[in-house]
């Protein structure tokens, strides 16, 4: 499996961690936290039963939780790396075969109430 593709309510998220990133680390932030996340995503797509995984129930779905730390290592230039990323991604596996990237969930957040919240921002 090598496809991801983000809901509706997932980019939207996105575009909140991003903005967010930007006023807090300036552009540069934005851009190396955007390209860990996307990593993060590509990582999911290539071996979506990676190690660092975590499958849930969820308002009666199942998903996956993968925090965006153990991507990491992926990012090439160690001078580019997020020391301390704080987010894990809310994914499923579709039907066809893609994965379907749910929403974001701050690791300082209730998980149940978050995963809860995501799922019926997908339904």
């Amino acid at each position: 499996m090598t496809a991801f593709r983000l809901t509706g309510p997932a980019e939207a998220e996105l575009d909140d961690i991003l903005d967010w990133s930007e006023r807090k680390f300036h552009e540069v932030g934005r851009m190396r936290y955007a390209a860990l996340l996307v990593q993060a995503m590509q990582d999911i797509a290539v071996d979506p039963r990676r190690h660092g995984i975590e499958w849930v129930e969820a308002a009666g779905l199942r998903v996956g939780l993968y925090h965006i730390w153990h991507s990491r290592t992926h990012i090439a230039d160690p001078a580019e790396r997020i020391h301390a990323p704080r987010h894990l991604i809310v994914f499923r596996l579709a039907t066809d075969g893609i994965v379907d990237i749910l929403g974001f969930v701050h690791e300082s957040m209730l998980r149940g109430r978050a995963l809860s919240r995501i799922v019926r921002a997908n339904a």
